[in-house]
């Protein structure tokens, strides 16, 4: 199957744990715990991401990065990268899948990442500068 952002948002409005809104090209999902998550559909693949934090909260970024290269790979479906919005550079942690994945994996890898999200701010939180999310 291929999706589009109108069918995506079915699937995603069908959980009921999510809220879920367009904004722009992606979808918004927030989980009943306040996570915010972006759902991007393209024509190949999908991407769910979340920023974890400012990397200019990072008290020494070549630290923390050497310490993500060697654990982030501990969390399954889930990858650390930086990116910047609104002119800041924040990490991320993201999934992608296929844009032909059923929607179980779909659900799965999001609510995954949600996971996920609490693992990688208590494992870096010694290496910030103020407590994140």
């Amino acid at each position: 199957m291929s999706w589009t952002q109108e069918s995506m948002k079915k699937i995603a409005d069908a959980q009921a744990n999510w809220v879920v809104e367009v904004e722009g090209n992606c979808l918004s999902i927030s989980n009943d715990e306040g996570i915010d998550a972006f759902l991007y559909v393209g024509e190949q693949q999908l991407i769910v991401e979340a920023p974890l934090f400012a990397q200019s909260s990072v008290k020494n970024v070549q630290a923390l990065n050497d310490l993500i290269l060697r654990t982030h790979q501990l969390q399954p479906l889930t990858t650390i990268g930086i990116k910047n919005i609104a002119n800041q550079d924040y990490y991320i942690a993201f999934g992608a899948l296929s844009a032909a994945s059923h929607d179980d994996v779909i659900i799965e890898e999001v609510n995954t990442l949600f996971a996920n999200i609490g693992d990688f701010l208590e494992l870096y939180a010694e290496h910030l500068t103020m407590e994140t999310v």
